[in-house]
Protein backbone atom coordinates (compact mmCIF):
# COMPACT_ATOMS: atom_id res chain seq x y z
CA UNK A 1 0.00 0.00 0.00
CA UNK A 2 0.95 3.56 -0.92
CA UNK A 3 3.16 5.33 1.71
CA UNK A 4 0.34 8.30 1.83
CA UNK A 5 -2.65 5.81 2.17
CA UNK A 6 -0.54 4.06 4.75
CA UNK A 7 0.13 7.19 6.98
CA UNK A 8 -3.38 8.52 6.22
CA UNK A 9 -4.20 10.57 9.42
CA UNK A 10 -6.51 8.16 11.60
CA UNK A 11 -7.38 11.25 14.35
CA UNK A 12 -7.54 14.96 14.17
CA UNK A 13 -4.16 14.68 16.38
CA UNK A 14 -2.45 13.26 13.15
CA UNK A 15 -3.63 15.67 10.96
CA UNK A 16 -0.30 17.64 10.76
CA UNK A 17 -0.17 21.34 10.11
CA UNK A 18 -3.83 22.31 10.01
CA UNK A 19 -4.02 23.34 13.90
CA UNK A 20 -7.07 25.88 13.77
CA UNK A 21 -9.33 23.57 11.94
CA UNK A 22 -8.60 20.96 14.47
CA UNK A 23 -8.61 23.30 17.31
CA UNK A 24 -12.68 24.34 15.99
CA UNK A 25 -14.19 20.93 15.02
CA UNK A 26 -12.72 19.17 18.45
CA UNK A 27 -14.58 21.92 20.41
CA UNK A 28 -17.82 21.87 18.06
CA UNK A 29 -18.12 18.18 18.81
CA UNK A 30 -17.13 18.28 22.49
CA UNK A 31 -20.06 21.06 22.78
CA UNK A 32 -22.30 19.05 20.87
CA UNK A 33 -22.62 22.35 18.12
CA UNK A 34 -22.31 19.69 15.31
CA UNK A 35 -23.62 21.44 12.06
CA UNK A 36 -25.42 19.80 9.28
CA UNK A 37 -23.04 20.81 6.25
CA UNK A 38 -19.02 21.32 6.05
CA UNK A 39 -17.33 22.64 3.03
CA UNK A 40 -13.79 21.80 3.72
CA UNK A 41 -11.20 23.70 1.13
CA UNK A 42 -7.81 23.96 0.34
CA UNK A 43 -4.57 23.43 -1.59
CA UNK A 44 -4.17 19.38 -2.67
CA UNK A 45 -2.70 17.39 0.23
CA UNK A 46 -3.72 19.30 2.72
CA UNK A 47 -5.74 16.85 4.57
CA UNK A 48 -9.09 18.08 3.53
CA UNK A 49 -10.71 14.45 2.90
CA UNK A 50 -8.57 13.09 5.41
CA UNK A 51 -10.08 15.38 7.75
CA UNK A 52 -13.88 14.63 6.35
CA UNK A 53 -12.80 10.49 7.10
CA UNK A 54 -11.92 11.32 10.59
CA UNK A 55 -15.25 13.63 11.35
CA UNK A 56 -17.23 11.07 10.00
CA UNK A 57 -16.15 8.77 12.77
CA UNK A 58 -16.17 11.00 15.07
CA UNK A 59 -19.64 11.17 14.86
CA UNK A 60 -20.88 7.97 14.01
CA UNK A 61 -18.20 6.15 16.39
CA UNK A 62 -19.87 3.28 19.12
CA UNK A 63 -18.60 6.14 21.65
CA UNK A 64 -19.39 9.26 20.07
CA UNK A 65 -20.10 11.59 19.34
CA UNK A 66 -16.64 11.92 20.20
CA UNK A 67 -13.48 14.18 19.26
CA UNK A 68 -11.26 10.87 19.72
CA UNK A 69 -12.66 8.29 18.31
CA UNK A 70 -11.18 4.47 18.78
CA UNK A 71 -11.08 3.33 15.90
CA UNK A 72 -11.53 -0.44 16.97
CA UNK A 73 -15.30 -0.46 17.61
CA UNK A 74 -17.45 -2.06 14.60
CA UNK A 75 -18.21 1.07 13.04
CA UNK A 76 -15.27 2.85 13.21
CA UNK A 77 -13.36 -0.46 11.77
CA UNK A 78 -16.19 -0.38 8.79
CA UNK A 79 -15.26 3.38 8.19
CA UNK A 80 -11.78 2.65 7.79
CA UNK A 81 -12.35 -0.27 5.60
CA UNK A 82 -14.89 1.50 3.33
CA UNK A 83 -17.97 -1.22 3.98
CA UNK A 84 -19.77 1.10 5.95
CA UNK A 85 -23.12 2.17 4.49
CA UNK A 86 -24.28 4.99 6.28
CA UNK A 87 -20.93 7.14 5.38
CA UNK A 88 -20.90 7.46 1.44
CA UNK A 89 -17.99 9.16 -0.43
CA UNK A 90 -18.68 10.73 -3.54
CA UNK A 91 -16.76 11.82 -6.30
CA UNK A 92 -18.63 14.97 -7.60
CA UNK A 93 -16.45 14.77 -10.60
CA UNK A 94 -18.40 11.52 -12.18
CA UNK A 95 -21.34 12.13 -10.40
CA UNK A 96 -21.84 15.84 -11.43
CA UNK A 97 -24.82 16.01 -13.45
CA UNK A 98 -28.78 16.57 -12.03
CA UNK A 99 -29.41 12.83 -12.41
CA UNK A 100 -26.85 11.43 -9.94
CA UNK A 101 -27.81 14.82 -7.10
CA UNK A 102 -31.44 13.82 -7.36
CA UNK A 103 -30.55 10.18 -6.32
CA UNK A 104 -28.48 11.41 -3.57
CA UNK A 105 -31.97 13.76 -2.51
CA UNK A 106 -34.33 10.75 -2.96
CA UNK A 107 -31.58 7.94 -0.85
CA UNK A 108 -31.31 10.98 1.82
CA UNK A 109 -34.61 10.38 3.09
CA UNK A 110 -34.20 7.21 4.70
CA UNK A 111 -32.74 6.55 7.95
CA UNK A 112 -29.61 5.38 9.04
CA UNK A 113 -29.62 1.40 9.16
CA UNK A 114 -26.76 0.55 11.45
CA UNK A 115 -25.23 4.22 12.56
CA UNK A 116 -26.14 7.04 14.57
CA UNK A 117 -26.54 9.57 11.66
CA UNK A 118 -25.72 9.54 7.79
CA UNK A 119 -22.46 11.08 6.13
CA UNK A 120 -21.95 12.19 2.76
CA UNK A 121 -18.52 13.15 1.91
CA UNK A 122 -18.70 15.04 -1.49
CA UNK A 123 -15.10 15.20 -3.00
CA UNK A 124 -14.46 17.38 -5.64
CA UNK A 125 -17.09 19.54 -4.63
CA UNK A 126 -16.81 22.03 -7.26
CA UNK A 127 -16.98 19.83 -10.00
CA UNK A 128 -21.09 19.91 -9.45
CA UNK A 129 -22.73 21.43 -13.24
CA UNK A 130 -25.25 24.09 -12.48
CA UNK A 131 -28.36 22.02 -12.77
CA UNK A 132 -26.55 19.50 -10.07
CA UNK A 133 -25.67 22.26 -7.83
CA UNK A 134 -29.31 23.80 -8.01
CA UNK A 135 -30.57 20.46 -7.41
CA UNK A 136 -28.95 19.97 -4.52
CA UNK A 137 -29.54 23.32 -2.49
CA UNK A 138 -32.82 22.52 -0.98
CA UNK A 139 -31.55 19.21 0.36
CA UNK A 140 -28.56 20.96 1.71
CA UNK A 141 -30.32 23.74 3.30
CA UNK A 142 -32.36 21.53 5.06
CA UNK A 143 -31.15 17.84 5.25
CA UNK A 144 -32.95 15.15 7.69
CA UNK A 145 -31.87 15.47 11.36
CA UNK A 146 -29.84 12.43 10.46
CA UNK A 147 -27.47 13.64 7.73
CA UNK A 148 -24.54 15.58 7.52
CA UNK A 149 -23.00 16.79 4.60
CA UNK A 150 -19.21 17.23 4.10
CA UNK A 151 -18.05 18.69 0.70
CA UNK A 152 -14.30 19.31 0.10
CA UNK A 153 -12.98 21.03 -2.65
CA UNK A 154 -9.63 22.57 -3.83
CA UNK A 155 -11.35 25.53 -5.64
CA UNK A 156 -14.47 26.87 -3.56
CA UNK A 157 -14.83 30.00 -5.95
CA UNK A 158 -16.09 27.55 -8.28
CA UNK A 159 -19.14 26.83 -6.21
CA UNK A 160 -22.27 28.71 -5.98
CA UNK A 161 -22.74 30.91 -3.40
CA UNK A 162 -25.80 29.77 -2.64
CA UNK A 163 -24.00 26.88 -1.81
CA UNK A 164 -20.96 28.41 0.35
CA UNK A 165 -23.74 30.22 2.21
CA UNK A 166 -24.93 27.24 3.65
CA UNK A 167 -21.95 25.24 4.72
CA UNK A 168 -19.71 26.21 8.01
CA UNK A 169 -16.20 26.76 5.69
CA UNK A 170 -12.82 25.39 7.23
CA UNK A 171 -9.91 26.82 5.06
CA UNK A 172 -7.07 24.24 5.14
CA UNK A 173 -3.74 25.98 4.97
CA UNK A 174 -0.39 24.32 2.81
CA UNK A 175 1.54 22.48 5.03
CA UNK A 176 4.81 24.23 5.60
CA UNK A 177 8.03 23.32 4.96
CA UNK A 178 9.40 22.25 8.73
CA UNK A 179 6.55 20.29 9.72
CA UNK A 180 6.45 18.37 6.13
CA UNK A 181 10.13 17.78 6.78
CA UNK A 182 9.52 17.11 10.49
CA UNK A 183 6.56 14.41 9.36
CA UNK A 184 8.58 13.37 6.18
CA UNK A 185 11.42 12.68 8.86
CA UNK A 186 9.60 10.62 10.73
CA UNK A 187 7.54 8.14 8.14
CA UNK A 188 10.95 7.43 6.89
CA UNK A 189 12.18 6.20 10.01
CA UNK A 190 9.27 4.11 10.85
CA UNK A 191 9.55 2.86 6.98
CA UNK A 192 13.50 2.30 7.64
CA UNK A 193 14.06 4.94 4.54
CA UNK A 194 17.68 6.09 4.79
CA UNK A 195 17.47 9.80 3.79
CA UNK A 196 19.33 13.38 4.91
CA UNK A 197 17.52 15.85 5.83
CA UNK A 198 18.95 18.22 2.16
CA UNK A 199 16.72 15.41 0.74
CA UNK A 200 13.63 16.01 2.51
CA UNK A 201 13.93 19.51 1.75
CA UNK A 202 14.51 19.15 -1.64
CA UNK A 203 11.32 16.95 -1.44
CA UNK A 204 9.29 19.05 0.65
CA UNK A 205 9.86 22.10 -1.78
CA UNK A 206 8.46 19.89 -4.87
CA UNK A 207 5.47 19.07 -3.02
CA UNK A 208 4.53 22.67 -2.46
CA UNK A 209 2.14 22.35 0.53
CA UNK A 210 1.13 18.90 -0.29
CA UNK A 211 1.94 15.96 1.78
CA UNK A 212 0.73 13.29 -0.46
CA UNK A 213 2.47 14.49 -3.03
CA UNK A 214 5.43 14.23 -0.71
CA UNK A 215 4.98 10.71 0.52
CA UNK A 216 4.45 9.41 -3.15
CA UNK A 217 8.00 11.32 -4.05
CA UNK A 218 9.41 9.65 -1.34
CA UNK A 219 8.37 6.53 -1.61
CA UNK A 220 9.18 6.62 -5.44
CA UNK A 221 13.04 7.99 -4.40
CA UNK A 222 12.90 4.94 -2.03
CA UNK A 223 12.81 2.47 -4.74
CA UNK A 224 15.13 4.39 -7.17
CA UNK A 225 17.91 5.17 -4.44
CA UNK A 226 20.80 2.19 -4.10
CA UNK A 227 21.32 3.29 -0.20
CA UNK A 228 20.91 6.73 1.30
CA UNK A 229 18.90 9.75 -0.85
CA UNK A 230 20.57 12.24 -1.16
CA UNK A 231 19.84 15.54 -3.01
CA UNK A 232 21.52 14.17 -5.98
CA UNK A 233 19.24 11.34 -6.10
CA UNK A 234 16.10 13.89 -5.99
CA UNK A 235 17.46 15.35 -8.93
CA UNK A 236 17.85 11.83 -11.01
CA UNK A 237 14.63 10.81 -9.83
CA UNK A 238 12.78 14.08 -11.16
CA UNK A 239 14.84 16.19 -12.82
CA UNK A 240 16.10 19.49 -11.77
CA UNK A 241 13.84 22.75 -10.99
CA UNK A 242 16.49 25.43 -11.20
CA UNK A 243 16.75 25.85 -6.65
CA UNK A 244 20.11 25.84 -6.71
CA UNK A 245 20.64 27.80 -10.13
CA UNK A 246 18.68 30.22 -8.80
CA UNK A 247 20.13 30.27 -6.00
CA UNK A 248 23.58 30.89 -7.95
CA UNK A 249 21.63 33.63 -9.85
CA UNK A 250 20.69 36.07 -7.38
CA UNK A 251 24.49 35.64 -6.43
CA UNK A 252 25.06 36.80 -9.57
CA UNK A 253 23.06 39.60 -9.73
CA UNK A 254 24.10 40.80 -6.39
CA UNK A 255 27.46 40.87 -6.98
CA UNK A 256 26.98 42.13 -10.57
CA UNK A 257 28.78 39.62 -12.69
CA UNK A 258 27.00 39.31 -15.69
CA UNK A 259 29.54 36.88 -17.33
CA UNK A 260 28.49 34.48 -14.16
CA UNK A 261 24.90 34.84 -14.42
CA UNK A 262 24.85 34.05 -18.38
CA UNK A 263 26.98 30.67 -18.01
CA UNK A 264 24.83 29.75 -14.88
CA UNK A 265 21.75 30.41 -17.28
CA UNK A 266 23.27 28.32 -19.83
CA UNK A 267 24.04 25.43 -17.58
CA UNK A 268 20.42 25.45 -16.35
CA UNK A 269 19.04 25.09 -20.15
CA UNK A 270 21.73 22.35 -20.78
CA UNK A 271 20.79 20.73 -17.79
CA UNK A 272 16.64 20.56 -18.73
CA UNK A 273 15.59 23.17 -16.17
CA UNK A 274 12.08 24.81 -17.35
CA UNK A 275 12.87 28.55 -17.99
CA UNK A 276 9.67 29.43 -16.90
CA UNK A 277 9.77 27.57 -13.44
CA UNK A 278 13.73 29.02 -13.00
CA UNK A 279 12.04 33.00 -13.68
CA UNK A 280 9.30 32.05 -10.82
CA UNK A 281 12.02 30.33 -8.73
CA UNK A 282 13.96 33.86 -9.29
CA UNK A 283 10.97 35.90 -8.28
CA UNK A 284 10.11 33.54 -5.06
CA UNK A 285 13.91 33.98 -3.69
CA UNK A 286 13.96 37.74 -4.09
CA UNK A 287 10.18 37.83 -2.14
CA UNK A 288 12.04 35.72 0.55
CA UNK A 289 14.96 38.71 0.17
CA UNK A 290 11.91 41.16 0.81
CA UNK A 291 10.31 39.33 3.75
CA UNK A 292 13.82 38.56 5.48
CA UNK A 293 14.08 42.64 5.33
CA UNK A 294 10.76 43.17 6.66
CA UNK A 295 9.90 40.13 9.46
CA UNK A 296 12.44 37.13 9.10
CA UNK A 297 10.67 35.47 11.30
CA UNK A 298 7.50 35.22 8.36
CA UNK A 299 10.39 32.59 6.42
CA UNK A 300 10.11 30.09 8.90
CA UNK A 301 6.31 28.53 7.30
CA UNK A 302 7.76 29.09 3.41
CA UNK A 303 11.67 27.82 3.92
CA UNK A 304 13.65 25.08 5.57
CA UNK A 305 15.72 26.44 8.86
CA UNK A 306 18.86 26.34 6.98
CA UNK A 307 17.20 28.39 3.99
CA UNK A 308 15.44 30.97 5.96
CA UNK A 309 18.49 31.86 7.76
CA UNK A 310 20.97 31.67 4.03
CA UNK A 311 18.17 34.66 2.59
CA UNK A 312 18.63 36.37 6.04
CA UNK A 313 22.27 36.68 6.10
CA UNK A 314 22.23 37.39 2.40
CA UNK A 315 18.98 40.36 2.70
CA UNK A 316 21.36 42.34 4.83
CA UNK A 317 23.77 43.47 2.50
CA UNK A 318 20.66 44.15 -0.15
CA UNK A 319 18.58 47.51 -0.40
CA UNK A 320 15.11 47.44 -0.60
CA UNK A 321 14.87 49.44 -4.02
CA UNK A 322 16.96 46.68 -5.56
CA UNK A 323 14.97 43.44 -4.30
CA UNK A 324 11.87 45.63 -5.53
CA UNK A 325 13.06 46.36 -8.87
CA UNK A 326 14.58 42.81 -9.35
CA UNK A 327 11.19 41.65 -8.26
CA UNK A 328 9.24 43.78 -11.23
CA UNK A 329 11.32 43.44 -13.68
CA UNK A 330 11.51 39.56 -13.10
CA UNK A 331 7.55 39.64 -13.05
CA UNK A 332 7.89 41.42 -16.39
CA UNK A 333 9.79 38.12 -18.22
CA UNK A 334 7.47 35.79 -16.57
CA UNK A 335 4.62 37.84 -17.90
CA UNK A 336 6.61 37.95 -21.57
CA UNK A 337 7.74 34.39 -21.35
CA UNK A 338 4.25 33.29 -20.93
CA UNK A 339 3.01 34.98 -23.80
CA UNK A 340 4.94 33.75 -26.94
CA UNK A 341 7.91 35.17 -25.96
CA UNK A 342 11.55 33.05 -25.77
CA UNK A 343 11.71 32.41 -22.11
CA UNK A 344 15.53 31.70 -21.52
CA UNK A 345 15.95 35.13 -23.63
CA UNK A 346 13.21 37.20 -21.28
CA UNK A 347 15.39 35.44 -18.37
CA UNK A 348 18.46 36.43 -19.50
CA UNK A 349 17.35 40.19 -20.81
CA UNK A 350 15.54 40.57 -17.45
CA UNK A 351 18.93 39.90 -15.43
CA UNK A 352 20.76 41.99 -17.52
CA UNK A 353 18.77 44.97 -16.94
CA UNK A 354 19.46 44.35 -13.61
CA UNK A 355 22.89 44.59 -13.34
CA UNK A 356 23.90 46.72 -16.68
CA UNK A 357 20.69 49.53 -16.64
CA UNK A 358 20.72 52.47 -14.65
CA UNK A 359 18.12 54.04 -12.57
CA UNK A 360 16.80 54.29 -9.35
CA UNK A 361 17.10 50.62 -7.17
CA UNK A 362 19.62 49.38 -10.54
CA UNK A 363 21.61 46.91 -8.90
CA UNK A 364 24.81 47.83 -10.54
CA UNK A 365 25.36 51.18 -11.89
CA UNK A 366 27.32 51.00 -15.12
CA UNK A 367 29.20 54.77 -14.79
CA UNK A 368 27.84 56.42 -17.56
CA UNK A 369 25.79 59.51 -17.68
CA UNK A 370 24.16 60.69 -20.55
CA UNK A 371 24.95 64.12 -21.68
CA UNK A 372 20.91 65.23 -20.88
CA UNK A 373 21.53 63.52 -17.60
CA UNK A 374 24.42 65.62 -17.12
CA UNK A 375 22.69 68.60 -18.03
CA UNK A 376 19.58 68.05 -16.08
CA UNK A 377 21.75 67.06 -12.60
CA UNK A 378 23.46 70.41 -13.49
CA UNK A 379 20.07 72.34 -13.87
CA UNK A 380 18.72 70.74 -10.31
CA UNK A 381 21.83 72.00 -8.26
CA UNK A 382 21.88 76.16 -8.11
CA UNK A 383 24.87 75.97 -5.40
CA UNK A 384 27.24 74.33 -7.87
CA UNK A 385 30.39 76.62 -8.65
CA UNK A 386 31.91 73.92 -11.36
CA UNK A 387 30.78 72.38 -14.78
CA UNK A 388 32.50 69.47 -15.04
CA UNK A 389 33.90 68.72 -18.20
CA UNK A 390 31.90 66.52 -20.70
CA UNK A 391 33.79 64.09 -22.82
CA UNK A 392 32.25 63.43 -26.22
CA UNK A 393 33.12 60.79 -28.40
CA UNK A 394 32.98 61.54 -32.28
CA UNK A 395 34.46 60.83 -35.33
CA UNK A 396 36.73 58.49 -33.45
CA UNK A 397 38.44 61.62 -31.98
CA UNK A 398 38.13 62.60 -28.25
CA UNK A 399 37.31 66.27 -27.66
CA UNK A 400 36.33 67.80 -24.05
CA UNK A 401 33.49 70.05 -23.71
CA UNK A 402 35.86 72.57 -21.10
CA UNK A 403 33.01 74.75 -18.84
CA UNK A 404 32.22 78.07 -20.15
CA UNK A 405 34.46 80.82 -18.94
CA UNK A 406 33.19 82.49 -16.10
CA UNK A 407 31.24 79.82 -15.23
CA UNK A 408 33.69 78.71 -12.11
CA UNK A 409 34.67 81.49 -9.53
CA UNK A 410 38.13 80.51 -8.45
CA UNK A 411 38.75 78.78 -5.28
CA UNK A 412 38.75 80.77 -2.03
CA UNK A 413 36.55 83.82 -3.43
CA UNK A 414 33.10 83.98 -3.34
CA UNK A 415 31.02 83.25 -6.37
CA UNK A 416 28.03 85.42 -7.37
CA UNK A 417 25.09 83.46 -8.03
CA UNK A 418 24.02 84.04 -11.28
CA UNK A 419 20.28 82.98 -12.69
CA UNK A 420 19.68 79.47 -13.10
CA UNK A 421 19.12 79.42 -16.80
CA UNK A 422 16.11 77.73 -18.55
CA UNK A 423 16.15 73.96 -19.40
CA UNK A 424 16.65 73.18 -22.88
CA UNK A 425 14.03 71.43 -25.52
CA UNK A 426 13.70 68.71 -25.58
CA UNK A 427 15.12 67.19 -28.95
CA UNK A 428 14.34 64.20 -31.08
CA UNK A 429 16.69 61.93 -29.78
CA UNK A 430 16.38 62.53 -25.94
CA UNK A 431 13.10 64.31 -23.34
CA UNK A 432 13.71 65.15 -20.40
CA UNK A 433 11.21 64.22 -17.87
CA UNK A 434 9.98 64.58 -13.87
CA UNK A 435 11.73 61.00 -13.54
CA UNK A 436 14.77 61.63 -15.57
CA UNK A 437 15.67 61.50 -18.98
CA UNK A 438 14.10 59.63 -21.77
CA UNK A 439 16.52 58.90 -24.41
CA UNK A 440 15.32 56.60 -27.72
CA UNK A 441 17.68 54.01 -26.37
CA UNK A 442 16.36 54.11 -22.91
CA UNK A 443 12.64 53.52 -24.63
CA UNK A 444 14.27 50.78 -27.38
CA UNK A 445 15.47 48.95 -24.51
CA UNK A 446 11.73 49.42 -22.79
CA UNK A 447 10.44 48.08 -26.27
CA UNK A 448 9.43 44.85 -25.24
CA UNK A 449 8.38 45.45 -21.62
CA UNK A 450 6.22 48.23 -23.57
CA UNK A 451 4.93 45.65 -26.25
CA UNK A 452 4.12 43.13 -23.61
CA UNK A 453 1.84 45.22 -21.70
CA UNK A 454 -0.54 46.54 -24.51
CA UNK A 455 -0.49 42.49 -26.00
CA UNK A 456 -1.79 41.25 -22.33
CA UNK A 457 -4.47 43.07 -22.35
CA UNK A 458 -4.93 43.08 -26.23
CA UNK A 459 -3.39 39.93 -27.06
CA UNK A 460 -4.63 40.44 -31.44
CA UNK A 461 -2.41 43.31 -31.48
CA UNK A 462 0.70 41.29 -31.23
CA UNK A 463 0.92 40.81 -34.87
CA UNK A 464 0.90 44.29 -35.84
CA UNK A 465 3.41 45.77 -32.94
CA UNK A 466 5.57 42.68 -33.93
CA UNK A 467 6.61 44.28 -36.66
CA UNK A 468 6.58 48.10 -35.13
CA UNK A 469 9.94 49.71 -34.25
CA UNK A 470 10.55 53.28 -32.33
CA UNK A 471 12.00 55.44 -35.09
CA UNK A 472 12.26 58.73 -32.45
CA UNK A 473 11.09 61.23 -29.73
CA UNK A 474 10.07 64.03 -31.38
CA UNK A 475 8.84 66.79 -28.67
CA UNK A 476 6.45 65.37 -26.21
CA UNK A 477 5.58 62.37 -28.78
CA UNK A 478 7.26 59.39 -30.02
CA UNK A 479 7.31 58.03 -33.33
CA UNK A 480 6.46 54.43 -34.19
CA UNK A 481 6.87 53.05 -37.10
CA UNK A 482 5.02 50.09 -38.67
CA UNK A 483 5.18 48.04 -41.65
CA UNK A 484 1.69 48.67 -43.30
CA UNK A 485 -0.98 51.43 -43.56
CA UNK A 486 -3.58 48.09 -42.18
CA UNK A 487 -1.44 47.79 -39.04
CA UNK A 488 -1.59 51.54 -38.42
CA UNK A 489 -5.25 51.70 -39.20
CA UNK A 490 -5.48 48.38 -36.56
CA UNK A 491 -2.66 50.04 -34.16
CA UNK A 492 -4.73 54.06 -34.31
CA UNK A 493 -7.58 52.68 -31.98
CA UNK A 494 -5.50 51.57 -29.45
CA UNK A 495 -3.08 54.58 -29.12
CA UNK A 496 -4.52 55.53 -25.91
CA UNK A 497 -3.71 51.81 -24.78
CA UNK A 498 0.54 52.25 -25.93
CA UNK A 499 0.88 55.80 -23.97
CA UNK A 500 -0.82 54.71 -20.93
CA UNK A 501 2.02 51.41 -21.42
CA UNK A 502 4.65 53.66 -21.60
CA UNK A 503 3.76 55.79 -19.08
CA UNK A 504 3.72 52.26 -16.76
CA UNK A 505 6.75 51.63 -17.74
CA UNK A 506 8.78 54.86 -17.81
CA UNK A 507 6.55 57.29 -16.06
CA UNK A 508 6.78 59.80 -19.26
CA UNK A 509 3.59 61.03 -20.83
CA UNK A 510 4.14 60.70 -24.01
CA UNK A 511 2.06 60.87 -27.11
CA UNK A 512 2.21 58.60 -29.60
CA UNK A 513 2.60 59.05 -33.25
CA UNK A 514 1.66 55.97 -35.77
CA UNK A 515 3.76 55.88 -39.55
CA UNK A 516 4.14 53.80 -41.93
CA UNK A 517 8.05 52.40 -43.24
CA UNK A 518 11.52 52.70 -41.81
CA UNK A 519 13.19 55.96 -41.74
CA UNK A 520 16.97 55.74 -40.62
CA UNK A 521 17.41 57.80 -37.62
CA UNK A 522 17.80 61.23 -37.65
CA UNK A 523 21.60 62.56 -37.54
CA UNK A 524 22.85 65.77 -36.06
CA UNK A 525 25.18 68.55 -37.86
CA UNK A 526 28.67 68.25 -36.87
CA UNK A 527 28.43 71.61 -34.80
CA UNK A 528 25.02 71.83 -33.31
CA UNK A 529 24.56 68.55 -30.69
CA UNK A 530 26.70 66.32 -29.10
CA UNK A 531 25.92 62.88 -29.38
CA UNK A 532 26.57 60.52 -26.81
CA UNK A 533 26.73 56.48 -27.08
CA UNK A 534 24.28 54.99 -24.25
CA UNK A 535 26.10 51.72 -23.45
CA UNK A 536 29.79 50.58 -22.94
CA UNK A 537 31.28 48.54 -25.37
CA UNK A 538 31.48 46.00 -22.15
CA UNK A 539 27.20 46.09 -22.22
CA UNK A 540 26.83 45.49 -25.87
CA UNK A 541 29.16 42.14 -25.78
CA UNK A 542 27.30 41.06 -23.28
CA UNK A 543 23.81 41.41 -25.08
CA UNK A 544 25.43 40.45 -27.71
CA UNK A 545 26.38 37.05 -26.28
CA UNK A 546 23.40 36.99 -24.73
CA UNK A 547 21.28 36.94 -28.57
CA UNK A 548 24.12 34.76 -29.87
CA UNK A 549 23.18 31.84 -27.75
CA UNK A 550 19.13 32.04 -27.86
CA UNK A 551 20.13 31.78 -31.91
Amino acid sequence: MSLYRTWRPKSFADLVGQDAVVRTLTHAIESGKLAHAYLFSGPRGSGKTSAAKILARCIDCVNGPTAHPDNTCENCVAMLSGTAMDVLEIDAASNRGIDEIRALRDAVKFAPSSMRMKVYIIDEAHMLTKEGANAFLKTLEEPPAHAVFILATTEPEKLPVTILSRCQRYAFRRISIPVMIERMREIAGHEKIAINDAALAAIAYRADGGLRDALTMLEQAAAFADGEITTATIELAFGSTGRNFANTLIDAVLAREAATMLRTVEEASDGGADMQVLIRSLIANFRNLLVAKVDPALLARDLAPEDAQRATERAQGVGNPIIVRALRVLSDSAQLARTGGNPRLELETGLLRLILEEGEGSVAPVGRTTAVEKAAQAAQAPSALVIPSVAKRSRGTEETLAPAKGSAAPVGRPAAVEPEPEPAAPTASALVTSTGPITIQKLRAAWMNIRGKVEHERPPLRVPLSGAMVEAIDENSVVIKLRSKLDVDILKEHVALLEKAIHNVLGADLKVRLEIGAMPAPQSAPDETVQFEPPTETADELFGYANERIK
